[in-house]
């Protein structure tokens, strides 16, 4: 299935900006949480023997706010504030654009010379590797690595340089490549500076 060159297009644009747009406001408010939960620590470790409560306060826009953290919401009394759409519309740009550029689009998702395979197989890899890494996440905060966050992110890490590496030496025609100080490239031709000059063309297209 192949979209209108103009409708996909203006599709495009959209989802990147909506994209770039989501993704600025979901690292900030990421960056500012975890900014306030490192000062909550450090206030609940100041009051551990007072009995008060935590509290930040901050001042923004010539007004005070004051911040306590709780373990269970008082949702009888108050409005919860979730802020979570700016990462699920930051997830969701994304994956429109992946399924507009490579799904739909045309793009290089599949190169037959490194390993043969069909759009449909290579959009079940791709969707596979997701979900599957989405399950593994969670299966890893289930277990006890979620009490010890440096092994936990030192795991994910290595998972995922694995999972990179070996679909990159599998699918992308870049590691088909062999470095630079060598003759031959990836297709069996030789390089342009191999061939003397006045040589005539070779099927490759060099001189």
């Amino acid at each position: 299935m192949t979209l209108n060159p103009t409708l996909s297009e203006w599709l495009n644009l959209i989802f990147r900006w909506v994209h770039v747009f989501a993704g600025i406001m979901w690292v900030g408010t990421t960056y500012y949480f975890t900014w306030l939960d490192a000062r909550l620590t450090e206030e609940e470790k100041a009051v551990a023997n007072t009995g008060n409560t935590a509290q930040i306060w901050m001042v923004h826009s010539g007004g005070f706010y004051v911040v306590e953290k709780r373990k269970v919401p008082d949702l009888v009394a108050r409005t919860l504030h979730w802020f979570r759409w700016e990462a699920g519309t930051t997830w969701l740009s994304g994956f429109a654009l992946l399924v507009l550029v490579y799904y739909l689009g045309g793009g290089a998702l599949v190169d037959t010379d490194v390993y043969d395979i069909s759009v449909g197989a290579a959009i079940a890899v791709g969707v596979g590797t997701l979900v599957g890494g989405w399950v593994i996440y969670d299966l890893m905060m289930l277990s006890p690595l979620r009490k010890n966050e440096q092994a936990f992110a030192a795991i994910a890490y290595l998972m995922i340089v694995g999972v990179t590496y070996a679909l990159t030496r599998t699918f992308s025609g870049r590691a088909a490549y062999i470095h630079i100080g060598d003759v031959w490239n990836h297709h069996g031709c030789e390089r342009l500076d191999a061939h003397p000059a006045g040589a005539e063309e070779d099927d490759c297209g060099n001189q």
